[in-house]
């Protein structure tokens, strides 16, 4: 034990060498958890039958026993061409090798190629993980090596940290049996494996300074969507107890509309089911998921846990089984599903063969490691639309009814680093909607706040509320209460949780492809403009917010501003401008706006930034959500492109006229400004057909956005003071700057046909120039260059 922990400690502290082997340790267990094809393999031989049956089958016969061991080797080597594609066979067949045998060092001595077996080659690989990357803090949680963190954090995309932090306190609990059966022993080790998780899956570094930092100063968490924030791996510990509830709601996304906005793609839910698994649906992904349970409750059984009476009703006695552990131990969910992981390690590892309860064990963490992968961006997914999938598959969506949770996960017990935590929430179509989810939201809060530190309940909640689940009351009594918990009263002491709550209230970028269409096609009934309807609808969320805000005392005071969030794809800030204008009438002083973040060219991304400054009016106090574009180096950001991109001629032109405008107005490149004028003159021609259109008439159109187009169908006044503020604004555009407002409407459709929208909307390649904004080939064709290299960074 003491030459395999000098070894670990080598790889931590090592040169060149020990990060070698370390790369090869983490890409083999990523091969080792996402062999698609072993599981498809077992899938197959053992449909149809009980658990133990299923594994007896595929184990007891020689040749099927063969077949899976083929099928294990082979999918590993797989995976691992897919992590290292430029490496050749005999390469990877060697570093597998390496890692192969380090592994056979840490093992008993009559186990030898173990990383070739299926039913022994889970448990020494986590085990090697967690020696490897895990420590105990001084505060007495479980750590990652700070000098690991990155490769930890690349690691847990794809294989699931409960399986290798299991694995780690496995090798820590009781070791001699009598202590293992011991009532105070059993305890003492279920609160130390508490402790070690502080209501987290995810251990943090073990960095003394941050460690410090955060219990002298605190932590401010300014950007914190509640709404997807659950770890994924209790998204899984639900889907077991509740598996119907939990992977039902994904069914209904598959089927749901085209994801394509300029050319049909499919689903884009569907496709991240094939993105893990080509032949993976929500049926089969429901399937898999009983299989897991039944896996589960045979390996339970070996370690004489709750034994369900009938294997046909495995789900009800799983589910019964860890209720009945949380009960009776008064530990988390979380911590039993911890302590459940660590009995069955403890029991595989053993000298005497268990060979079918390995293979089940194996089993059982490909399908949790694939579920969990659902949940979590991958390496291979690039943008924000790849992100929004995983927003999108529901799989979260029962698990995230309970918001205490969230904040204990936030918390993270007695380590308690946040000291602030602005939570974004979208406002519903009504008020009463709206009343609904914060009130949600404040009652997971309240139960949060009446807890010690390390979980347990205070229980004067329950003066207040005789039953906090059913009690009517309003929101305005509960925000009363909220604040009571928060700061103490006469005969309520002050919370013991450090966290304290605010709430921003974001509006959702959406895109309708139907009434995308009927824009550029101009079908009638065709939209009065761009994003009619998004725009609508977050106008009626903004009004129905507004109305709460009004009626609810003390609202006001826990929304500490607004924002706008989601695909950039889907809704520019000109969408939102109404909104943010109507907002800061009702009060609202602080905004922010999600931007920059992803965009088809750079240009793009850099205006976009300023489309939200200048349309919305943020000003100091109010923040840029992300703002990428601005950071970015134009070389580096041109070469990940390929040296290339496709934008439509209407995009094209807006990055240019923003580009011309941008150095005129701080008099940069003049030279460049002749060119520029000459694109955009050209671009212009092609889309609309009419030479009047200067750069200074786009350019002025551009700066227009910020108004409401769907005011044009109001009359000259409205009963709504809001509405009749965008009419004026509306009008006295138009009295100002005719020529300006004119190309504003006709950007929006009015007055115009439908072949000079489809112009707009056709593809454009533009490529990188090393020098010149536009450069000229032989044919007199134009070819676009990236324009960025001139531009003056800007810091927001």
């Amino acid at each position: 034990m003491l030459f395999t922990e000098i070894r670990h400690l080598k790889m931590i502290d090592g040169g060149p060498e020990q990060k070698a082997r370390l790369r090869g340790l983490i890409d083999v267990a990523k091969a080792t958890l996402s062999n698609v094809h072993l599981a498809r393999f077992l899938e197959h031989e053992a449909s149809g039958r009980q658990a133990e049956g299923q594994l007896q089958s595929v184990w007891g016969q020689h040749s099927k026993r063969d077949a899976l061991k083929a099928a294990h080797a082979s999918g590993r080597f797989l995976h691992y061409r897919k992590l290292k594609p430029k490496l050749t066979d005999e390469a990877i067949e060697n570093r597998i090798a390496l890692t192969a045998a380090e592994l056979d060092q840490d093992t008993h001595a009559s186990r030898r190629n173990i990383l070739d077996d299926p039913s022994k080659c889970l448990v020494p690989v986590l085990t090697r993980l967690g020696e490897t990357f895990l420590c105990e803090g001084r505060d007495g949680s479980l750590r990652v090596h700070t000098r690991l963190l990155a490769e930890w954090q690349d690691l847990i995309l794809v294989v699931p940290p409960m399986l290798i932090t299991a694995a780690w306190m496995a090798a820590r609990r009781p070791k001699s049996c009598e202590d293992r059966q011991s009532l105070s022993a059993v305890k003492s080790f279920q609160k130390k494996v508490q402790g070690w998780l502080c209501d987290s899956t995810l251990p943090v570094d073990d960095d003394p300074l941050l460690d410090h930092l955060c219990r002298l100063e605190g932590l401010d968490e300014t950007h914190m969507h509640l709404n997807g924030t659950t770890e994924a791996e209790k998204v899984w510990i639900d889907a077991l107890l509740r598996p119907e509830a939990v992977v039902g709601a994904l069914s209904h996304k598959v089927v749901s509309r085209e994801s394509g906005l300029h050319v049909a793609i499919g689903n884009g839910v569907e496709r991240l089911l094939q993105q893990e698994d080509q032949n993976l649906s929500p049926r089969r992904l429901r399937s898999r998921v009983a299989q897991a349970i039944a896996l589960k409750v045979f390996l339970k059984e070996k370690v004489g846990q709750d034994r369900p009476k009938a294997a046909r009703a495995a789900g009800h006695s799983y589910t019964r089984s860890a209720e009945n552990r949380i009960a009776g131990s008064q530990v988390s969910r979380t911590t039993a599903e911890a302590l459940h992981l660590i009995d069955i390690i403890g029991m595989l590892d053993q000298p005497e063969p268990r060979e079918m309860y390995g293979l089940a064990f194996y089993w059982y963490a490909l399908l949790r490691a694939q579920f969990c992968r659902l949940l979590v961006q991958q390496v291979s997914q690039k943008g924000f639309d790849q992100f929004q999938h995983i927003t999108l598959n529901e799989l979260r969506e029962t698990t995230e009814k309970d918001f205490a949770d969230r904040f204990r996960q936030i918390e993270r017990g007695v380590q308690s680093p946040v000291d602030f935590l602005e939570g974004r929430f979208a406002p519903k179509m009504t008020p009463d909607a709206t009343a609904k989810r914060l009130m949600q939201m404040l009652r997971g809060y309240l139960e949060f706040l009446d807890e010690k530190p390390d979980g347990t309940p205070r229980k004067h909640r329950h003066g207040h509320l005789s039953d906090p689940q059913k009690t009517p009351i309003s929101l305005t009594e509960l925000i009363r209460l909220v604040r009571v918990f928060e700061n103490g009263s006469d005969n309520l002491p002050l919370s013991e949780r450090r966290l304290r709550l605010g709430l921003v209230a974001h509006f959702i970028k959406r895109t309708d492809g139907d009434e995308l269409e009927k824009f550029y096609q101009r079908t009638q009934p065709a939209p009065v403009c761009r994003d009619a309807k998004v725009r609508r609808e977050v106008d009626q969320a903004a009004r129905a917010l507004v109305v709460l805000m009004n009626s609810t005392s003390g609202l006001s005071d826990l929304i500490r501003g607004v924002d706008a969030a989601s695909n950039e794809r889907h809704a520019g800030p000109e969408v939102f401008a109404p909104v943010f204008r109507r907002m800061r009438r009702a009060g609202v002083k602080r905004f922010t706006y999600h931007v920059g973040e992803d965009f088809v060219h750079l240009a793009s991304g850099l205006r976009a930034i300023s489309e939200a400054i200048h349309f919305l009016d943020l000003s100091a106090g109010c923040r840029i959500g992300h703002g990428t574009a601005a950071g970015l180096p134009h070389d580096k950001w041109w070469k990940a492109q390929g040296g290339a991109v496709v934008q439509t001629l209407e995009e094209r032109l807006d990055d240019l006229v923003f580009v011309w405008g941008l150095l005129r107005q701080k008099s940069l490149l003049p030279e460049k400004i002749v060119m520029l004028d000459m694109e955009i003159r050209r671009l212009a021609m092609r889309i609309w057909k009419n030479p009047a259109l200067t750069p200074d008439v786009l350019h002025r159109a551009w700066k227009l956005r910020h108004l409401d187009p769907i005011v044009r169908t109001y009359g000259r006044y409205d009963v709504d003071p809001d509405r009749d503020e965008e009419i004026k604004l509306f009008r006295n555009s138009a009295a100002k700057d005719p020529d300006a407002h004119s190309q504003f409407l006709r950007r929006h459709g009015f007055g115009v046909e439908a072949d000079v929208l489809t112009r707009a909307r056709q593809p454009n390649l533009c490529r990188a120039g090393c020098r010149r904004l536009v450069r000229r080939s032989a044919s007199g064709r134009s070819i676009c260059g990236s324009g960025t290299a001139a531009m003056p960074k800007r810091r927001h």
